[in-house]
C-alpha cells in the first residue's frame, strides 16, 4: 500500500468537503450521509488496516486512520468513527472519540475522552476563532459568549456541557446554530491538521 497516495486522496477529499458546510449537527442520526464518501473511507480503512500497512506505516498510518475516523464524523457516521477512534492511542484519536460521544449524547464519556486527549491540538487558534464567531454572529446570548471567552484555549468540555443543555430543548434552542458552527470549526481544524493542509484558523 502506498501511504503517500492514500494521504493525497484523503486530503483531497477533505478539501472538497470542508467548504460544503459551516455547521455540524450536535446530534446527527448516525446513519451517515454520502454513500460515495463511505465507500471511499471503507477502501482507505481496509488498506490502512492491512498487516503490511500496520508494519510499515508508522505514525503516518495512525494519522490517516484518525483522518478516516474524523471524515466519518463529518459524514454523520458515528458508529464507523467510533470503531476506529477507540483503537487509536493518539491525541487525535482520543479527541475524535470524545467528539463522537458528544454527538451521540453520551456527554460524561465525551468529557472523559477530551481529558485523555489533553486538549485540541490547535487549542489557542481555535479559541480565538470561536470567540470571533460568537461575537460576530448576533445569535448567542451574552452569557454564552462570556462562557466561551473565559479561557485562552479551546474548552471541549464547555462545548459538551452547552450541547447537553441544548439537548434538553431537542437542540432547538436559539444557541443551537452557534454550537453547531463551533463543532464544525472544532472538527474542521482537527481534520486540516490530520490531512496536512493549511488550517483556516487565524
Amino acid at each position: 500500500m502506498d501511504i503517500g497516495k492514500r494521504k493525497e486522496e484523503l486530503a483531497s477529499t477533505w478539501k472538497e468537503l470542508r467548504g460544503q458546510r459551516s455547521r455540524l449537527p450536535l446530534a446527527p442520526d448516525g446513519a451517515g450521509g454520502s454513500g460515495e464518501l463511505e465507500r471511499l473511507l471503507d477502501r482507505a480503512e481496509a488498506e490502512l488496516l492491512e498487516p503490511e500497512a500496520a508494519e510499515t506505516g508508522g505514525e503516518e498510518r495512525l494519522r490517516l486512520l484518525a483522518l478516516v475516523s474524523g471524515l466519518h464524523l463529518w459524514n454523520g457516521s458515528l458508529d464507523r468513527s467510533h470503531e476506529l477512534a477507540q483503537n487509536l492511542d493518539t491525541t487525535e484519536g482520543s479527541y475524535l472519540h470524545g467528539m463522537m460521544h458528544r454527538m451521540e449524547g453520551d456527554y460524561g464519556n465525551a468529557n472523559y475522552w477530551f481529558r485523555v486527549a489533553g486538549g485540541h491540538p490547535d487549542a489557542q487558534r481555535l479559541q480565538a476563532e470561536a470567540i470571533k464567531l460568537a461575537d460576530g454572529g448576533g445569535i448567542a446570548d451574552e452569557a454564552l459568549v462570556r462562557k466561551l471567552k473565559r479561557g485562552a484555549e479551546w474548552n471541549a468540555a464547555l462545548l459538551t456541557d452547552l450541547s447537553a443543555a441544548s439537548s434538553l430543548t431537542g437542540h432547538a434552542s436559539p444557541e443551537t446554530q452557534l454550537l453547531e458552527q463551533l463543532q464544525a470549526l472544532e472538527l474542521s481544524a482537527l481534520l486540516d491538521r490530520l490531512a496536512g493542509i493549511g488550517s483556516r484558523l487565524a
